[in-house]
């Protein structure tokens, strides 16, 4: 059994109930297309596997393995029932995100996601953390050209609260932006909780970028 996803947003109805503009339904159709682009091309146990793409002149079909749930699906599971994953648990969901974004930033040319988050973490039913949703990312240039460039990308993409300093700033950055996307993932693992979780993501990116904040972490985990 597979999951399939249907982008209908370039439907030309006039009645179309989604309530996007033409230029929104430009965007999400760019971003859609991005996706499959970049996703046929990918093969790890860390990435989830699309499997079909099909395109109508109303609707495009996206098939991809089924998955159980995501990681923010499960701390949000954690946090009604007073719960914290186990070490193990902590340790191996980091350990496949790292897996996943490392062959990522390994592959030639280079591709960086910009919007790791709990919500694009999916589980499988065998507890195989997977990374998804690739709209938003970037095939780097081929970086035995570009050694030392840092790709030229600047402007707000992804989400805030676990969107790097450099982002939200509008600076040039390359592929360690998810590196930072990582690291807040992995507070929330740790800790249970959100970076910055009494804040909005405006608020915690904010803090981050223009203050030099970071979230606290507590002296007791370095003896874990």
């Amino acid at each position: 059994m597979h999951k399939g996803r249907i982008n209908s947003t370039h439907s030309r109805d006039s009645d179309d109930p989604s309530g996007m503009t033409s230029s929104e339904k430009d965007l999400a159709l760019a971003d859609f297309r991005q996706e499959t682009a970049i996703l046929r091309k990918l093969r790890h146990p860390n990435i989830c596997m699309l499997l079909a793409y099909s395109t109508t002149e109303n609707f495009e079909v996206m098939i991809s393995e089924l998955m159980k749930c995501s990681l923010l699906d499960v701390f949000k599971a954690n946090s009604l029932h007073n719960t914290h994953l186990t070490k193990r648990k902590q340790i191996t969901y980091a350990q496949q995100l790292a897996q996943g974004m490392n062959y990522l930033h390994t592959c030639k040319p280079p591709i960086i996601h910009r919007d790791l988050k709990p919500a694009n973490l999916l589980v499988d039913f065998s507890g195989m953390l997977k990374i998804t949703d690739f709209g938003l990312a970037k095939i780097r240039p081929d970086p035995e050209i570009q050694e030392n460039d840092q790709f030229l990308m600047t402007g707000e993409t992804g989400s805030y609260r676990f969107m790097a300093p450099e982002v939200f700033r509008h600076e040039e950055y390359n592929e360690t932006v998810d590196v930072y996307s990582y690291a807040m993932i992995l507070y929330y693992l740790f800790s249970g909780k959100a970076p910055w979780c009494m804040d909005n993501g405006l608020v915690a990116v904010n803090k981050a970028a223009l203050e030099g904040d970071r979230p606290f972490i507590p002296r007791e985990w370095d003896s874990r």
